[in-house]
């Protein structure tokens, strides 16, 4: 029975208008369509979201993914009719001006086809509607080389160029090129010798043996080292806020030293994904495996461990997709895709290759499987560091020498002038007080505060100050809390039991007529009396400078109620002009409430060392009541002055710093435990995951390759290296693609796929196809030799050009996709630093070895980790490092 939609005398009328007016001008059906290249991404954008192979999506029970759905007779017609526009519902859907039955539908959200995408499908109906597979899931295979041009990429990229009004812009400058090359290959600049023999000897020979010296430099694995621990999401800690540190770095000089042996790409791949299942494996081959295990681990509390486990095999199967095929697998972690020919079933059969791994969703030193490794290249790392202690500790006993002169006249200066009655403590009445929850304050004369009023539960108070005139800065706070007859059982409290609980304590600045203020940083707190508890529980008061309000300061009530003292040390000295004022903030957030402070003092002291750090009498003090200077008094007077030297504490915060440093990378040559694979000694059973929920689990599955992308078999024993050699087989479709998309990225900026991680049917068609699938083959058919595809391109006229363009080229090719020049990028910020390093003359070369920290400003990771954890640069060579080892 015919399609009564095709009968409509109103679309025979319309198809022969449409098609003689509007669509014949655009192109002759004698040209050739091709199903993969031109039809499929038209099916893809617009109709796969409906009729694709997502089955809950899809509408009226009809798949244009498949060609046996899309051509079947249905009810005596067919969406697709080779050779018959009239018979094809599809051409009528796509020109009707009917809105119920156009497609896709005005409400779905989709562009309507052009013109030129009209046309497409006009012509390849008219010739037969072949099929085929998009076109990288198709095997690459060796084209022609076009023209007689001696390279092969420029023959590509050439005849490509003929078919515009472009042409090759020429080669650029000798020091432009050294330049380009040395950062693509290097990450460094070039030396000044290399550039001005090419000056020289410009000829293509001179250039040739340019790049194999860069090629040949172990530098060159640490610059491809960068795209591959970005590709292996590699990182120094666990990946949280509060995270761990980690020490997987050993697998990062593993990455850099298979680079800079060519390790052959495939080896490559089939190490990493399963080293530990090679027979007779060595250390370095497990090692490898680190790779899949760089993902985040998630150590919070109240997380279910199973959830964590499952979110990093899912990790594994999506971070294997996008690094070697260019798939989007992570969309079908929840069901099947919406646009590429992968089932929901197909993505859990990948899981299952890394379903079996002995980890446990643990974090920190808990996500075991561990392998114990002792890095050869940590010896360097602590000679360097020995030398650079070594050189700063007789500058710091220089400095002293120095500073105990100065010492000396400070003495006999301050011995005169010290007043009999000096007091290194000032008590400050605050100029305002109030509180957060309503409890009442009065201010007494001896500048005592006591509460009154509302008693809260808890309670936040809020006291400001002024820098009492006699100090000429602040170093600390002195907070002294006393009993009182009004206070429950005459303690230190009106609260239930009469005991105070101190949670935490700020400070901050704010300078009068401004609302924004300054956040102060406390370093250290003692008191003469707090109670011994271990782990989270009340009673210590360093406790009271974290932000939990699960732990904090406390006493215990005694029968005789006594007052309680404790001393805050700033981290560095406040300097306060006469605009500005201190805020102190005592927070009282108690679990259990009812234990505000009732009495309370505040004082303030710019006096450093033990009076800050002790609650006795201060040094100057003793001096004072005295008025005797013994050998002892004379150390402790000594002690403090050499805190306020700033140059004898410069040279010895170098010295703390290098000794510092050097535990810490002692500690990093002994045996490290770095996260590598290996396999339980019990498979897991396999479950497809409902909608991706961890244990909402399905149907039961078993390993197994994506069958639409390429089919071999698999058995129920396949395991990772099974995978691995699927991936790296010569007719995998996508693996040397995307591979060498990569490297032409390394090299030009962009890839010649300009969606490196999606070569799927939603991904950018390759700007120079049939280039494309050459080095594909040539990465394949020599053994997957990476320095052979980039020796091919850095000798490339294409490479070679001038980056100078024309308003001509801007205007036809603003992306330069015809590669009419060399591209213009700007450098990754790595980049840029290793740059700055090496043309200040800084720069240390070593390669391998424990992490470093360059640089950053002061206080920048506080508020990240929470008080947990303390960045401190690196010092000496270690700081000039390249960015790789930060």
């Amino acid at each position: 029975m015919p399609n009564p939609l095709l009968q409509r005398p109103d679309f025979v009328f319309l198809s022969a208008i449409y098609a003689a007016i509007v669509l014949a001008p655009l192109g002759s059906s004698a040209e050739s369509v091709s199903f993969g290249r031109d039809v499929l991404p038209i099916l893809s954008d617009r109709c796969f979201h409906c009729h694709g192979p997502d089955e809950s999506h899809r509408k009226a029970k009809l798949r244009l993914d498949i060609e046996e759905e899309a051509k079947k007779d249905q009810n005596g017609y067919r969406v697709i009719a080779p050779g018959d526009l009239a018979e094809s519902d599809l051409w009528y859907r796509i020109i009707t001006d009917d809105e119920f039955d156009l497609m896709p539908p005005p409400d779905s959200h989709r562009k309507p086809l052009t013109d030129a995408e009209k046309a497409t499908i006009r012509t390849w109906i008219e010739q037969g509607a072949a099929w085929g597979k998009h076109w990288s899931f198709e095997k690459p295979r060796r084209p022609n080389l076009p023209g007689d041009t001696s390279h092969p990429i420029d023959a590509f990229v050439q005849q490509r160029l003929e078919q515009s009004p472009l042409s090759p812009s020429g080669k650029a400058e000798t020091h432009v090129q050294a330049r380009r090359l040395s950062f693509d290959l290097t990450g460094l600049p070039p030396e000044l010798k290399d550039v001005e023999a090419l000056e020289r000897d410009p000829s293509n020979q001179a250039w040739s043996g340019y790049v194999d010296k860069l090629l040949a430099s172990p530098h060159h694995g640490e610059r491809l080292a960068m795209w591959w621990l970005d590709a292996a999401r590699y990182s120094d800690s666990d990946g949280y806020q509060q995270d761990a540190e980690r020490t997987n770095w050993p697998w990062r000089d593993w990455v850099v030293n298979a680079f800079n042996r060519n390790l052959p790409f495939d080896q490559f791949t089939i190490e990493q994904f399963a080293g530990d299942l090679l027979p007779e494996a060595t250390p370095e081959q497990i090692l490898a495996t680190c790779f899949h295990r760089n993902h985040m681990t998630n150590g919070e509390g109240g997380r279910h461990p199973e959830e964590s486990r499952i979110d990093y095999v899912i990790d594994r199967v999506n971070t294997t997709g996008t690094v070697w095929m260019g798939l989007t697998l992570g969309c079908v972690q929840c069901h099947t895709h919406k646009f590429d020919p992968i089932s929901h079933e197909d993505y859990y059969q990948l899981f299952s290759f890394f379903n079996s791994i002995e980890e446990d969703g643990k974090a920190g030193r808990g996500a075991k499987p561990y392998l114990n490794y002792q890095s050869s290249l940590a010896e360097r790392a602590v000679t360097e560091a020995e030398k650079w202690y070594n050189e700063c500790r007789p500058r710091e006993a220089e400095a002293k020498v120095a500073a105990t002169k100065r010492f000396e006249a400070w003495l006999q200066n301050i011995q005169k002038s010290l007043p009999q009655n000096y007091r290194a403590w000032v008590e400050t009445a605050p100029t305002g007080i109030h509180s957060l929850e309503g409890t009442e304050f009065t201010i007494e004369d001896d500048a005592t505060i006591q509460t009154m009023g509302p008693t809260p539960r808890q309670d936040d108070y809020h006291v400001t100050v002024k820098k009492p005139n006699q100090l000429t800065r602040l170093t600390g706070w002195k907070l002294e809390v006393f009993p009182h007859e009004s206070h429950t059982g005459g303690q230190l409290s009106r609260g239930k039991t009469g005991e105070f609980i101190l949670t935490n304590v700020k400070a901050s600045i704010r300078r009068e007529g401004e609302s924004q203020v300054r956040e102060i940083e406390m370093r250290g707190a003692i008191a003469d009396v707090e109670q011994q508890v271990k782990g989270r529980a009340y009673g210590k008061v360093s406790d009271s400078l974290n932000d939990d309000p699960r732990n904090g300061w406390t006493t215990k009530a005694t029968d005789e109620p006594q007052s309680r003292t404790a001393i805050f040390s700033f981290a560095n000295p406040l300097e306060l002009g006469p605009d500005e004022s201190l805020t102190l903030v005592l927070l009282h957030r108690s679990t259990g409430g009812n234990a505000n402070i009732g009495r309370f003092r505040i004082s303030l002291t710019d006096q450093a060392g033990e009076t800050v750090q002790k609650i006795k009498e201060a040094p100057l003090e003793t001096l004072a009541r005295t008025q005797e200077l013994t050998s002892h008094l004379r150390n402790r007077l000594l002690t403090q002055f050499l805190l306020d030297d700033a140059p004898y504490q410069a040279a010895r915060a170098r010295s703390l710093e290098a000794q510092r440093q050097l535990n810490e990378v002692r500690k990093a040559g002994g045996k490290l435990g770095v996260m590598v694979m290996a396999e339980r000694k019990e498979k897991r059973v396999t479950h497809i995951l409902e909608r991706g929920v961890w244990d909402a689990k399905g149907a039961e599955v078993q390993p197994g390759f994506l069958s639409q992308i390429y089919t071999t078999p698999v058995g129920n024993d396949a395991n990772r290296l099974d995978l691995a050699r699927w991936l790296v087989s010569p007719d995998h479709p996508l693996t040397a693609r995307v591979t060498v998309n990569h490297l032409w990225q390394i090299m030009f900026g962009a890839g010649l796929v300009r969606t490196p991680a999606d070569f799927g049917l939603q991904g950018e068609a390759p700007t120079h196809p049939d280039l494309l699938d050459w080095l594909a083959v040539e990465l394949v058919e020599h053994d997957w030799n990476i320095r052979h595809i980039l020796r091919l391109i850095a000798t490339s006229d294409t490479y070679r050009q001038r980056s100078h363009t024309t308003a001509e080229q801007r205007e036809l090719d603003p992306e330069n996709r015809l590669l009419s020049h060399a591209p213009r990028f700007r450098l990754p910020a790595w980049m840029l630093r290793d740059q700055a390093l090496a043309a200040a003359g800084l720069l240390n070369p070593a390669l391998g070895g424990p992490p470093v920290k360059p640089w950053q400003p002061e206080g920048v990771w506080n508020e990240m980790f929470m008080g947990r954890f303390t960045y401190r640069p690196s010092v000496g060579p270690a700081q000039y490092r390249r960015t790789l080892y930060a």
